[in-house]
């Protein structure tokens, strides 16, 4: 009897022993490595490509136009980095169609953008070409007169002459004529008359925290575009998120104005 209780013990912990070792086995570890790439996303600016100003009628006094912008900002770079958007314009100018003064032909034209650089000018400024050697072109010679009286002798026709100011002239395959003339007109809403009203930010998405408007201002400067306006900011750290901004322009328009449609090219940037 004793022999057979000790039988029994014995086979207990062989079973016993059996049950942890295939437990040992069967709780055997394994090791999966997770991994997630986060690509960064961009930095954008939207406005729209065109404003149009309100009309005016032409007058002899100055006046005011207005115009009114929409930006948005949409940040999703996910870096540390802040962000400023600002703003360059141009002036506002106009050429007319060029008229002939003397002669029957039509085939001169003046092309170009005028930039405006010699300012509002009393009575209205003008570019003058005329004949001085006839002849057609490559051998007719002419003269002409920028918008500030200045005048340039002894140049040769060509396909296109560079004038000043942005303006080319481009002559038409004729026979010329001394004394044969023709006049385009210019004028100029000088961007030193444009007031940026800088208005405040609306938080689409995200925080405002270190996200500023700019100062509204007249803008300033003395070459083609003028120098840049601030408009809207965000600090290093900050303006992670969607910001939309309104800004409302008013242009001082002169007196005794050539009518007609001016134009001028703004460039806002974000960086």
């Amino acid at each position: 009897m004793i022999y057979f209780k000790k039988y029994i013990i014995r086979f207990c912990f062989f079973i016993l022993s059996f049950l942890i070792i295939v437990g040992a086995a069967i709780a055997a570890e394994a090791t999966v490595n997770f991994s997630l790439m986060i690509d960064s996303g961009e930095l954008t600016l939207t406005s729209p490509s065109v404003v149009v100003f309100n009309g005016v009628i032409a007058s002899d006094s100055s006046q005011n136009t207005n115009g009114v912008i929409s930006l948005n900002v949409i940040n999703q770079r996910g870096t540390n980095a802040g962000w400023t958007v600002s703003m360059t314009s141009s002036n506002f100018t106009r050429m007319s169609d060029v008229k002939t003064l003397v002669g029957n032909n039509s085939t001169v034209d003046f092309i170009g953008t005028y930039d405006g650089l010699d300012g509002v000018i009393d009575p209205l400024g003008k570019f003058v070409v005329e004949i001085t050697q006839a002849g057609t072109v490559g051998t007719a010679v002419f003269k002409w007169t920028d918008p500030l009286g200045n005048e340039t002798m002894g140049v040769l026709t060509n396909t296109t002459v560079s004038l000043s100011n942005g303006v080319s002239v481009t002559f038409g395959n004729t026979n010329y004529v001394v004394g044969d003339k023709w006049i385009v007109l210019v004028d100029v809403l000088p961007y030193t008359g444009l007031t940026v009203d800088i208005q405040s930010i609306s938080v689409n998405e995200g925080s405002s925290t270190g996200v500023t408007s700019g100062v509204s201002a007249v803008l300033s400067g003395t070459s083609v575009s003028s120098g840049p306006l601030t408009l809207m900011q965000a600090s290093r750290f900050n303006g992670f998120g969607d910001y939309s901004q309104l800004l409302i322009f008013s242009l001082v328009v002169h007196g005794n104005i050539l009518p007609g449609l001016f134009t001028a090219s703004s460039t806002i940037t974000i960086v």
